[in-house]
């Protein structure tokens, strides 16, 4: 999971004092397994979803090191590695390892490179004619003991000409271009050859800054027919390698329909509803066209509503409903559970699932654009890998959610946030609109995600959340949050997570996070806030009572509001909590 994300295709990977960024699929070398999902790969325009090989390709970067003895800097190239051993100076006795120089060069299109560091030392206030015409300069990295701290008390020499200057303005936005360095529009592994014209400024970050590296990841989860047993197990391959269902496949419209398929069924010893499941899902799969992802969304929330009465046990997407709320009560909890019955309409058990995650790119500094996975010759493949886990599903009441939405404090709200959105470079990786829907789902899925940590045995970390919520003129209303494992092995699950949808389980969980989120031990802070989070894109949401695990969200913690959930006035839960707090009162 982590040759994904984040480490990732252009992710730089520090490791034991050196530094390394991942190549693009197109230099993975060896053998490379598929994972065999023709709609999935469809879905994000690609003919072939990769597993990452056993041993993926590294480059050394920042090219540029230095000697914490001696302090010379060296620019490394890859005829000096050795296996094994990481690069040492050759200047000091004891031979120390060297050390990766800590800021490099990146653009708002995404290249990345080494910072011009011997253009930086003669670009310096003294200047005269041999710093001008050094031809041969040797750089040190060096303290500045003049000054204080920060970056004014480090700088580079040259021993050649003795030109040097601190990097007190290194970190400008226009630094690099003021020494006329421009981008040279690559990756640090590719040559010059596959360089490409770049408009944008460089601009030097700390290597580990997070603006250094944004994954553009995407997800699905495996869906009937093609998650079914049927259409995947070693009968389906008997099925297909039939010479009369090739046949078929090219004449479904045939007269012989009925005596191939039979034929076919007992040539591969199988049902012929097997062979008529398996030739459905490849004509499918030959006429799909890559789904929005609205139309994704869709063809979940339509699985994940309507649960099959029969499952193989091998199929990967198993789900079942669970009543709410219990026929046989729920105790003195029963005047909350009969408000919130009247939201949570649905609730699904969600016993095995397979999700499908690939990295379609990266993105950089300012967002402004995206690198492919696969740079160099397009390769029509992206890198992918597969989880199996459980999940819980909730499907709220369309009708009431559909009054609320439209109150004027929900709205104003919900507007606040899409514009703040709107002006946001956040919106360029976003790709959802802040409805009152959307926030509202969200938030609670929130809310569960840090209650199921505690009720079903998972870490929060090993969570995710999935919210299906529909536009207002959408053609299938949806409002729904599904609570999955993020981290199953390849044989199922540990259950816990499934059974919570259970009535009396689910009952105390929703009261447990409802109770939870009524109070924030940031109150009245967090409550009364309008502006939480970069660019102000939550509201009432903190790390006390909403956020989650980064890998958890879909959204990267961002578009929350827990007011819309228990304010007192427009809270959309506000009935529930308030038969909670009576219910409470008279205990005591």
């Amino acid at each position: 999971m982590q040759t994904l994300t984040p480490f990732g295709v252009g992710a730089i990977v520090d490791m034991l004092g050196e530094s390394f960024v991942a190549e693009d699929i197109t230099r993975w070398q060896g053998r490379v397994d598929t994972i065999p999902a023709p709609l999935i790969a469809a879905h994000f325009g690609v003919e072939e979803l990769r597993l990452p090989p056993d041993s993926l390709p590294y480059y050394r970067f920042p090219q540029w090191l230095f000697c914490g003895t001696c302090r010379s800097m060296i620019r490394w190239s890859f005829r000096l590695e050795r296996p094994g051993k990481a690069p040492r100076c050759s200047n000091c006795k004891r031979s120390p390892q060297l050390v990766p120089m800590r800021f490099v060069a990146v653009c708002g299109n995404g290249h990345l490179d080494d910072v011009p560091w011997a253009s930086w030392a003669h670009s310096g206030a003294r200047r005269g004619r041999e710093q001008r015409q050094c031809g041969r300069p040797e750089l040190r990295f060096i303290h500045v003991n003049t000054v204080g701290g920060g970056l004014e008390s480090l700088g580079v020499e040259c021993t050649t000409c003795r030109a040097v200057r601190d990097l007190a303005h290194l970190t400008s936005p226009l630094a690099l271009t003021q020494i006329n360095v421009s981008c040279r529009g690559r990756q640090p592994w590719q040559s010059d050859k596959e360089s490409v014209t770049c408009d944008q400024p460089p601009v030097v970050l700390q290597r580990g800054a997070s603006s250094v590296y944004f994954p553009d990841t995407g997800s699905a989860i495996d869906l009937p027919p093609e998650s079914d047993w049927a259409t995947w197990s070693d009968d389906a391959a008997r099925v297909e390698q039939n010479p009369y269902f090739r046949l078929l496949l090219n004449k479904p419209d045939s007269n012989l329909f009925e005596a191939m398929i039979e034929t076919i069924a007992k040539e591969a010893e199988v049902t012929k509803a097997q062979v008529r499941a398996i030739l459905d899902d490849r004509l499918g799969v030959t006429s799909t066209q890559a789904d929005s992802p609205d139309e994704l969304a869709e063809r979940e929330w339509l699985a994940l509503t309507n649960p099959r009465a029969g499952h193989d046990h091998r199929d990967r997407f198993i789900t079942r409903r669970a009543p709410f709320p219990a026929e046989s009560g729920h105790g003195g909890l029963q005047p909350v559970v009969d408000q919130l019955a009247r939201r949570v309409t649905d609730v699904i058990m969600v016993d095995r699932l397979r999700e499908i995650r690939v990295l379609r790119g990266f993105r950089r500094h300012t967002l402004d654009n995206r690198i492919p996975s696969d740079l160099g010759r397009r390769s029509g493949r992206l890198p992918a890998v597969e989880i199996f886990g459980e999940g819980v599903f909730l499907r709220f009441d369309e009708e009431t959610l559909h009054r609320w939405e439209y109150r004027k404090p929900v709205l104003h709200r919900a507007a606040e946030l899409r514009r703040r959105l709107a002006g946001s470079m956040h919106a360029r990786w976003i790709e959802v609109e802040p409805t009152p829907r959307f926030v509202l789902l969200h938030t609670i899925g929130h809310l569960l995600l840090r209650q199921l940590a505690f009720d079903a045995g998972y870490p929060s970390s090993s969570l995710r959340e999935r919210i299906y919520a529909s536009l207002p003129d959408a053609n299938i209303p949806m409002a729904g949050v599904l609570i999955y494992t993020a981290a199953g092995d390849i044989e199922g699950t540990l259950g816990g997570l499934a059974r919570s949808g259970q009535a009396d389980r689910m009952a105390l969980t929703l009261t447990s996070a409802l109770a939870a989120a009524q109070w924030c031990s940031l109150d009245p802070v967090c409550s009364e806030s309008t502006a939480q989070g970069p660019d102000g894109l939550s509201m009432a949401a903190c790390h006390a009572c909403t956020l989650a695990a980064e890998t958890s969200c879909t959204t990267g913690n961002l578009l929350l509001d827990r007011n819309l959930v228990v304010h007192e006035e427009y809270g959309y839960m506000r009935d529930p909590l308030a038969e909670l707090i009576a219910v409470r009162a008279g205990a005591t």
